[in-house]
């Protein structure tokens, strides 16, 4: 809900922006997450 209302107030306590690049993001699940199954499902393009 707090997400929705950042719309009509935006409150710093409450709302959070996170970024991410995908190629860290996949690079932590194989390497440190042990999770090459997951990138194994994944149809990577590019």
């Amino acid at each position: 809900w707090e997400s929705l209302s950042g719309d009509i107030k935006f409150d710093d306590n409450l709302q959070r922006c996170i970024n991410l690049d995908i190629r860290y993001m996949l690079f932590i699940l194989e390497k440190l997450g042990n999770c090459g199954h997951l990138i194994e499902e994944m149809r990577i393009v590019g």
